[in-house]
């Protein structure tokens, strides 16, 4: 859970860019990694300026099911403090990310994990309000 892990920042852009590098500013900000905004923007919401909030998949249009990582995506991840991936097939390469610079002090979210759902079934949880409540807690 991230509520409460920082104290109150008022990070500029520059502050916001070195903390997504996995610096934290006077561990005022956490790096968080969502695999996709949906999941990116809640953490965002949540946690506000204690967090620098990377989406990897930011954009609507791009489909989770055929998105490649970029290098830029793996540094992201590797940095990351606390990372947030959909699961149940639906973004197959964030585990890859994860699984190619495993942190030791990065904790992790698998919302398909967390609510139950195994591969196969219905990925689209964030349309789900008992399941977002759950990833919210």
């Amino acid at each position: 859970m991230l509520v409460g892990a920082g104290a109150c920042s008022t990070a500029s852009s520059d502050t916001a860019d070195e903390s997504a590098r996995g610096k934290t500013v006077s561990g005022k900000v956490i790096p968080v990694v969502a695999a996709e905004n949906f999941w990116g923007s809640i953490a965002q919401q949540l946690d506000g300026s204690h967090v620098h909030v990377k989406s990897i998949i930011d954009n609507p249009a791009t489909d989770p099911h055929d998105y490649e990582p970029t290098a830029a995506d793996g540094r992201a991840v590797a940095t990351a403090r606390y990372t947030i991936v959909n699961g149940i097939g639906y973004d197959p390469w964030a585990d890859k990310l994860l699984s190619a610079n495993p942190g030791n002090d990065r904790t992790g979210l698998k919302v398909g994990d967390l609510v139950g759902v195994r591969p196969g079934g219905n990925p689209h949880r964030w349309y789900s309000p008992a399941d977002v409540r759950k990833v919210i807690e």
